[in-house]
């Protein structure tokens, strides 16, 4: 909280910032936190104020004096009492929509604070050109340098992007701003057919990443009713989905496989970097005109992952009206369902694992190992196997079954790091190599919540503990330092983010809990209570 002199008194602005006035009503001073409860290092000189966000790469903001100031604390006259989202409001405008704004988190009960945290981490990266909602403000990654205008520098990711637009739907208040998202990502669609890992002004990656916007899509439509936005996007999607099966199927077996430039293009295509799973190189140019290949290795996370595209395709193109098209989608996540089920069970290991073109098993366990519960390729069975032996077994992904850490070593305290803490690349830690990572959390709760599992007492109780560590981990860092972070240590005395420390897929760790409490299904309640 901000602190103030008996000279003056603190007020809440419509988004958390917070402001120091005179109380001579003269004059006011920006202090504290600022847009979106976002934490900012305040510097003032005699004739400017500067705010520099916390986190990497991200340019600062200075206020300039429009009257000589004595002291050295720049104050700013009444009337252009301006921050962040309430530049053109006055102070008793600001006030109301404060209020108004805490209304809305009440309305969320013991789950405020959480939707708080992902809201902000949300709103923080938005808008540019349009309401669209880039991981983090700038460019950090040096795409587009020909660009010379600061107003343009953004990256878009494929799944990063389409999990944005997931969040920002959760108010049907402001549906629109996730509806906005999501085609922004979509309609970055490659003239090949396939949603790019990284799409800017002017260049687009030449792989794809996770096809998770078909998913997104279903429940956004499931929650909203809303078939014109369907109709918008089914098209592009189901372009997508067809150009994985022309471009990212792997024989003998048929199976979708990562592909690219080369090695390190295929590891992108996951989404996981540089995970353990892809140490080694086993890639095949498989068109020499362009040189490009796949990995020689069926992928269970991304096999599993279009296998779960194809299925919400098919209730899509039935809103759609499109009945031949959704029989097409069917027979497909069929097909490809059952082949992860006769393929990529490994029953000495008691789990879905990777397969290379050989035949033999790649035994480096990650989440992605649960994604064939998306939907529902795990036997009743086979899913208590995974759980009992590796998402709650305290040695390997560390979800108690009680959620409340209990027995857990303090390196693997939170729980569902991005490799099993058995592995040898887990003590070390890394980037996909043992951090905790919000879509990864997202994933499994989807596995866990599938309908194929509603009646099974043992996922339940792995859901509701799941949902009660990852929670946990995220509003640790919230509160200590209002960081949405892009990923998180495992370390029980982990003090700070593991990445960048304002991302907004790092709230997913905290969504997924808003989603068991059912506060995504319930669009007309919530309207009427925020309104």
């Amino acid at each position: 909280m901000t602190s103030c002199s008996p000279l003056c008194e603190v007020v809440a602005g419509c988004d958390g910032t917070e402001l120091a006035l005179a109380r001579s009503a003269a004059w006011a001073v920006l202090a504290g936190s600022s847009a979106w409860y976002r934490v900012h290092e305040v510097s003032a000189a005699a004739q400017t104020l500067s705010f520099t966000p916390i986190g990497d790469g991200l340019r600062s903001s200075v206020v300039h004096a429009t009257q000589p100031s004595k002291g050295s604390a720049l104050l700013l006259p009444r009337r252009v009492e301006a921050h962040a989202a309430c530049a053109s409001l006055g102070r008793k405008a600001a006030l109301l929509l404060g209020i108004a704004e805490q209304a809305r988190y009440g309305a969320y009960g013991e789950h405020a604070e959480v939707k708080m945290a992902v809201q902000a981490g949300a709103m923080w990266n938005n808008p540019l050109e349009s309401v669209i909602a880039p991981v983090i403000r700038g460019n950090p990654w040096g795409w587009d340098p020909a660009v010379l205008s600061d107003d343009w520098p953004y990256v878009l990711f494929d799944w990063d992007t389409h999990f944005a637009g997931y969040m920002l739907s959760l108010d049907a208040a402001g549906k629109e701003l996730g509806y906005s998202v999501l085609i922004q990502v979509v309609k970055a669609k490659s003239a090949e057919g396939f949603v790019p890992n990284g799409y800017a002004p002017t260049r687009k990656s030449t792989h794809s990443q996770p096809p998770v916007g078909s998913k997104v899509l279903l429940e956004m439509y499931r929650r909203y009713r809303d078939l014109w936005l369907v109709e918008l996007l089914l098209d592009d999607l189901l372009d997508w989905s067809g150009w994985f099966l022309e471009e990212r199927t792997l024989p003998p077996l048929n199976m979708t496989a990562l592909g690219g430039d080369d090695m390190q293009a295929a590891r992108y295509e996951s989404g996981l970097d540089d995970s353990p799973m892809y140490d080694g190189h086993f890639f095949a140019v498989t068109d020499n005109k362009t040189g490009y290949g796949l990995m020689q290795m069926y992928d269970v996370g991304m096999a599993s992952m279009v296998a779960m595209s194809d299925a919400c395709l098919a209730e899509l193109a039935d809103a759609a009206g499109r009945a031949d098209t959704a029989k097409v989608l069917r027979a497909r996540s069929a097909d490809a369902r059952a082949k992860i089920a006769a393929h990529l069970w490994d029953e000495q290991s008691g789990i879905f694992v990777n397969r290379l073109a050989t035949g033999r098993f790649r035994r480096r366990i990650t989440p992605t190992s649960f994604y064939p519960m998306l939907s529902g390729i795990a036997t009743v069975g086979r899913a208590e196997s995974m759980l009992r032996g590796w998402l709650l077994n305290a040695s390997r992904f560390c979800i108690t079954p009680k959620g409340d850490f209990a027995g857990n070593d303090d390196t693997c305290y939170w729980g569902l790091p991005s490799v099993s803490a058995d592995d040898p690349a887990f003590p070390p830690l890394g980037y996909w190599r043992g951090y905790v990572w919000g879509p990864m959390a997202l994933l499994t709760y989807w596995g866990l919540s599938h309908e194929a599992y509603s009646d099974v007492p043992l996922v339940t109780t792995a859901r509701a503990a799941l949902c009660k560590q990852m929670g946990a981990l995220f509003l640790t860092q919230w509160r200590a330092h209002r960081h949405v972070c892009e990923n998180f240590s495992p370390w029980r005395n982990a003090t700070e983010c593991t990445g960048m420390r304002f991302y907004h897929w790092g709230a997913l760790a905290g969504f997924i809990g808003l989603l068991d409490a059912g506060f995504y299904q319930r669009p007309r309640q919530e309207a009427a209570a925020f309104t």
